[in-house]
């Protein structure tokens, strides 16, 4: 039987950790391969960290893509072309609050995934494959356990090292800087709805480009994907942020920004001597 232990690599803290802490001995056995699905949306940051962990790894790593969500989802806004939906906010005409059945991560991650490791254990596209097996690591932290599912191929067994260590995001954090690794950037799409307002402000701040390259996608997306009209949706169309306006006009300012005293404007520091 050919076996393959492939780590499913992220390019985000939790995934960055794991194929570390596997580089240095500390989970086993290493991987045979690292496999980074290029949805060719994610910030530039993230490529560059990617780079970066691939000289540090002592296993490869491989790049696969299942085409250009940007571009594959701009065009189902233009032409009305098929589509997985990415989970857009949308807003019926009563003002209440929804969201898009998300299928761009089986679309864009897991499928060009699995199409390499099928091909990695030496099979075609609908072959039966058999006597052959893959463990696949995936960088889940403790903290996400809920998120753990079953793999639906047999031939594939999803391991959780991060889980049996019962290894934390913070946890995760620490044991890079314990090691003299920088911080890894967070690893999603630039345009993802399930952005929050600090990633939205770092990326406002720290990368104005991408930002405003995300408000420009966030309005060409208003009317609706996929052939269907934001009526279609019942809805008064679609927004990337959970706020339901568009997003150059959410308020990303903090508590602080908007005139709120922080603990330390209040306290007289008397506890803290």
């Amino acid at each position: 039987m050919k076996e393959l232990t492939i780590l499913s690599l992220g390019a985000g803290v939790q995934s960055t950790c794991l194929a570390l802490m596997a580089a240095k001995g500390e989970v086993t056995p290493a991987p045979d391969y690292c496999i980074f699905a290029d949805t060719k949306a994610e910030p530039h940051h993230v490529l560059s960290h990617l780079e970066w962990l691939e000289e540090e790894l002592p296993f490869p790593v491989i790049t696969v893509d299942n085409g250009h969500i940007w571009k594959d989802v701009l065009k189902s806004a233009k032409d009305g072309d098929r589509v997985a939906n990415p989970p857009f906010y949308t807003k019926s005409h009563e003002g209440e609050k929804g969201i898009l059945k998300r299928g761009c991560t089986i679309e864009y991650k897991v499928k060009p995934i699995q199409r390499k490791m099928r091909e990695l254990l030496g099979f075609k596209k609908g072959q039966r494959i058999k006597d052959a097996h893959v463990e696949q690591w995936i960088g889940i932290s403790f903290d996400e356990r809920t998120r753990m599912k079953m793999n639906l191929d047999k031939w594939v067994t999803n391991r959780w090292p991060l889980i049996e260590k019962e290894m934390t995001r913070a946890d995760c954090y620490r044991w890079m800087e314990g090691n003299g690794y920088p911080k890894p950037p967070r690893s999603a799409c630039t345009f993802c709805p399930y952005h929050n307002n600090d990633y939205w402000r770092y990326l406002k701040n720290d990368w104005p480009q991408e930002f405003e390259e995300a408000c420009e996608f966030d309005e060409l997306i208003r009317d609706g994907i996929n052939r269907a009209s934001a009526k279609d949706f019942r809805s008064e169309g679609l927004y990337l942020h959970s706020d339901l306006v568009p997003l150059r006009e959410v308020d990303l300012s903090t508590d602080v920004d908007r005139g709120q005293m922080s603990f330390l404007d209040e306290c007289d520091s008397v506890c803290m001597l």
